[in-house]
């Protein structure tokens, strides 16, 4: 490929960030129509209700980024689920956008705004380069089962991506923890 049609061609990057945004603006406009009743719901199941046990805080918002993480790479080992993580990102988006709609309805809106904000966008970025990663992984797969040709390199971008996703994933971890300790100082502070 040239590099004209490589600078004038849309990034994964690119449609993977405009799949989260349509994410978010449709779960912002979903919850808009929410009955009070399930938004207090989806409120005490966020990763955004201060838990007495610290790993019980830990884990809400580690399952709430690394799911995704897990999901995206496990469909880069298909051939043809690039359009099923570009779907799942903007699955990622549509909870995001009811949970901030569930920020602006509760307590503590500028304490649980910052704690969201900050979350949400690292692991937003975490999970968009998982997906960029994987939907290389599973082009590479799609184009050997298209080809006759023999791609001994394959094995260094598998090590490759496995080595990445275990980045991601203890990135996940230290996001988690973060906001974990976030949440413990601003309750006590009296901020949540």
């Amino acid at each position: 490929m040239n590099s004209d049609a490589k600078e004038t061609g849309i990034s994964v990057e690119t449609v993977l960030v405009v799949a989260l945004i349509v994410g978010i603006l449709a779960g912002a406009i979903i919850g808009v129509n929410l009955p009070e009743s399930e938004i207090s719901s989806l409120i005490e199941t966020s990763f955004l209700t201060y838990r007495e046990s610290a790993i019980e805080s830990f884990l809400s918002f580690f399952i709430s980024s690394a799911t995704f993480v897990v999901v995206v790479f496990l469909m880069g080992f298909c051939a043809v689920f690039q359009p099923f993580e570009v779907l799942l990102v903007a699955f990622k988006g549509l909870g995001l956008g009811l949970i901030a709609r569930c920020v602006y309805a509760g307590e503590n809106v500028l304490s649980k705004l910052l704690v969201f904000l900050l979350f949400s966008v690292i692991s937003s970025g975490i999970l968009i380069f998982q997906a960029r990663d994987s939907v290389s992984m599973s082009m590479g797969y799609f184009s050997i089962s298209i080809t006759t040709e023999n791609r001994l390199g394959m094995a260094n971008e598998f090590r490759e991506y496995i080595f990445r996703f275990f980045i991601y994933l203890l990135s996940c971890a230290v996001v988690s923890a973060l906001g974990c300790l976030a949440l413990r100082v601003m309750n006590a502070h009296g901020l949540f």
